[in-house]
């Protein structure tokens, strides 16, 4: 399991979450609030393994866990009594049974080999109002030795009530460069896959990650990649051919839509003198470079609107087919 040194990005919130277990002083109730993928179940698995953990504070490295007393080995395997990774059934909805049975009974049993417990509640924000209320309830008078961390993919549908009684931490968009680093780094990317899964990912270290080992996405690039480099010589059967093929890709006419857009950008930024290091294709480059040269400012500017109107179209269930057909003409 991962301790503070390996959380990637999040600087405002892992400091905050340093020092409460540096100076011993960590709240009752913590919420972390970003979308999926943002890394707060990193985050709380290691702040949980830091509060826990044996070894002296004034001991460790900045305030992170040692990973090799008998509570952070515990921790790393998932079955320390004290750390309690709240579940639910239902795939919708918490329940309250499911908060009291877990959460508001539990709390009345002291440690069974710490000074706290700490709970841990993923998809906090599906919790219904009355699970929501029976936590607010222990959390109006909360045993010292408890924290609850709940990870909510939006905090605004929580209570206000509960939002009053708890730290809230926001998760930060990563720097393009640490998610770059990160995939370089750990996954072996090239700087044209990595340049792929940043841009898609807008900051979500946890998106791009998947992104990086989806064969699917892979091979969609290398389809768009075809016809970007054959459009301008492509027949109208071929164009038709092409748009029918895209437009049954369900799950992925967004994604389509996407590398199109990105593409055409960078062909955007050649043609305005921009530098060879600021494109996302950088192993497309002598492709790009040619596209720039090929098209026009205007002709450049008219297909970038169309790919927007595309999904504009898409989104309002117009026939992909034709909607993919129109688009692939304006920019042949």
């Amino acid at each position: 399991m991962k301790g503070f040194r390996d959380i990637i990005g999040q600087e405002m919130s892992l400091k905050h979450i340093r020092d409460a277990v540096r100076t011993e002083r960590a709240a009752h109730a913590y919420i972390f609030d970003g979308e999926k993928g943002m890394g707060k179940k990193t985050l709380a698995a290691a702040f949980a393994k830091a509060l826990q953990c044996e070894k002296p504070v004034g001991e460790r490295e900045d305030s992170d866990a040692c990973g090799i007393c008998h509570s952070c080995i515990m921790a790393d395997s998932g079955s320390h009594p004290d750390i309690i990774n709240v579940t639910h059934e239902k795939p919708g909805s918490i329940g309250v049974e499911e908060i009291r049975t877990q959460v508001v009974n539990d709390v009345l049993i002291k440690p069974y080999s710490s000074k706290r417990k700490v709970y841990i509640i993923p998809e906090a924000h599906l919790m219904t109002a009355e699970a929501q209320n029976a936590l607010l309830k222990t959390l109006e008078e909360p045993p010292s030795y408890i924290t609850i961390i709940l990870l909510a993919d939006n905090r605004e549908i929580l209570l206000n009530t509960l939002l009053s009684r708890a730290v809230c931490l926001p998760m930060r968009a990563v720097k393009a460069a640490d998610i770059s680093g990160y995939l370089e780094r750990e996954k072996g990317l090239s700087p044209t896959e990595t340049g792929i899964a940043v841009s898609f990912a807008r900051g979500n270290l946890g998106k791009a990650v998947l992104l990086s080992e989806s064969e699917g996405f892979t091979e969609l690039w290398e389809e768009v990649r075809a016809l970007l480099i054959h459009i301008r010589e492509m027949t109208d059967v071929e164009i038709s051919r092409s748009a029918s093929a895209a437009g049954g890709k369900k799950e992925q006419r967004d994604d389509y839509l996407g590398l199109l857009m990105l593409w055409f950008r960078d062909v955007l930024y050649i043609k305005s003198g921009g530098s060879s290091e600021g494109v996302v294709f950088s192993g497309e480059l002598r492709e790009t470079e040619e596209a720039a040269e090929h098209y026009s400012f205007e002709q450049l500017n008219d297909i970038i609107e169309a790919v927007k109107t595309a999904g504009s179209r898409l989104r309002s269930n117009v026939n992909p087919d034709s909607t993919f057909e129109m688009l692939f003409m304006t920019m042949r």
